[in-house]
């Protein structure tokens, strides 16, 4: 299967590279260096950036297993085409691990049940004229004065899992899956985050309900 990091342009050199990586990629579109203040974001669950933003590259989202205490706690996005320098054949004992990320859409919501077991994918996107990119949970909407870059469900690893823990991650609401994703290997996997009264004040919040995100620019 093939299958982006945070990256911000910093020379002229830079949208020459990403062209050569990202060759293969049917979604990719050029950047060209115009000096101005730009920003960049992981668009997580799609492989192409909204209007107004420009893909850098896009990929697999990629992760820790939910059985494994150690290794990373935060998520990659992984190009489709990586480059290998020294290495060796083989798994070894002593080395982190990386998988990719799953969806587990089990009560057809706040998602379709069809992306269940499907693989995520996931698009590293530039904003132009843009200075701070925010992720706000709980909200559909940016602040007066800010942005919207795109919408949609917190998720994260289970709560009741004893072994890894993940980050929050933003993911798109209008949801798509890697081709050939359905392998339900349950390595990496995230699930739509409730709100949980006692500890959240309710109201506002609601108890058991999915929590919303939004992407915000300025």
């Amino acid at each position: 299967m093939e299958c982006g990091c945070i990256l911000k342009s910093t020379s002229r050199e830079f949208p020459e590279l990403l062209h050569k990586q990202q060759i293969n990629s049917k979604n990719y579109t050029d950047i060209s260096y115009t000096g101005a203040s730009s920003e960049s974001y992981v668009r997580w669950g799609r492989t192409s950036c909204p209007g107004g933003a420009s893909l850098v590259y896009d990929g697999c989202a990629a992760g820790n297993a939910f059985n494994k205490r150690g290794s990373g706690t935060n998520f990659l996005c992984l190009p489709r085409n990586p480059e290998f320098k020294k290495y060796r054949s083989g798994m070894d004992t002593y080395s982190g691990r990386i998988f990719s990320v799953e969806y587990e859409i089990i009560k057809d919501k706040p998602y379709s049940k069809k992306f269940h077991n499907q693989d995520m994918p996931c698009a590293v996107c530039l904003t132009r004229k843009r200075s701070t990119v925010l992720m706000v949970p709980g909200k559909i909407n940016c602040h007066r004065g800010w942005h919207k870059e795109i919408s949609g469900y917190l998720m994260s690893e289970i709560s009741t899992n004893q072994w890894s823990q993940s980050e929050y991650i933003c993911v798109d609401e209008s949801l798509e899956s890697l081709p050939g994703g359905r392998a339900n290997t349950n390595h990496a996997v995230v699930y739509p985050v409730e709100t949980v009264c006692g500890s959240l004040k309710c109201p506002p919040y609601e108890n058991g309900k999915e929590l919303t995100c939004v992407v915000c620019s300025i």
